[in-house]
């Protein structure tokens, strides 16, 4: 084979490569990799409304009354939009005694604890952007209803969804907005006794509170 055509062959050889080498070096440049935001704490307050505890007759219904809740919630990510994240709260609503047309009467007082943890879902956001999630979960709730100076205690597993947005503040610090549902049922026969399965309630929790990342 001719020498000369060897040797051209080779320049050509190296030149394409380099060629290559560079244009794959402009691209990884153009093409940052994934960054993974730094864990978080959220504390947080705001306004919860409860689902009937019990449908009595003729439109009557057992249930506690909207009130303030306080919470904390931790954010562990696993990814740029994937995060575990674990959560308690704590409101104190009055227990009610529903009635058509006149409302309802306030007639004991009901603590409840909310515990869980779960998946959220972030949007994928570049820079200081709103970031909105949505996150889903389980748990439970634990429920100390105390009516004329006698106190009952009962909890049941709940299943939790929500809808949220993180707003960037300054760094490290922003603004979380959000509103999550917490589904179960109250556990009658432990608080009363009474052999009777009370019906499913949607537990509607809307909050703004701080995200604190470090």
């Amino acid at each position: 084979m001719n020498r000369k055509l060897v040797v051209a062959g080779l320049f050509a050889a190296f030149a394409v490569s380099a060629g290559t080498a560079d244009a794959q070096r402009r691209t990884s440049r153009r093409l940052p990799a994934e960054t993974v935001p730094a864990p978080s704490i959220s504390p947080y307050a705001g306004y919860m409304m409860f689902g009937d505890i019990v449908d009595g007759p003729l439109g009557t219904s057992l249930t506690s009354s909207s009130g303030s809740v306080f919470g904390v919630q931790g954010n562990l990510p696993l990814g740029s939009t994937l995060s575990v994240v674990g959560n308690v709260a704590y409101s104190q609503p009055d227990l009610r005694f529903g009635l058509p047309v006149i409302g309802g009467i306030n007639f004991g007082k009901s603590e409840i604890w909310m515990y869980d943890a779960g998946f959220q879902f972030s949007a994928p956001t570049t820079g200081r952007s709103i970031s909105p999630f949505v996150q889903v979960g389980a748990g439970g709730m634990s429920y100390n209803v105390t009516v004329a100076g006698v106190s009952t205690k009962a909890t049941n597993m709940a299943l939790n969804a929500g809808l949220g947005a993180d707003v960037p503040i300054a760094q490290n610090i922003g603004l979380r907005l959000f509103a999550k549902d917490y589904i179960g049922k109250f556990d009658v026969k432990e608080a009363a006794g009474i052999d009777y399965d009370a019906k499913t309630t949607h537990n509607l929790a809307l909050s703004a509170g701080l995200k604190l990342q470090f």
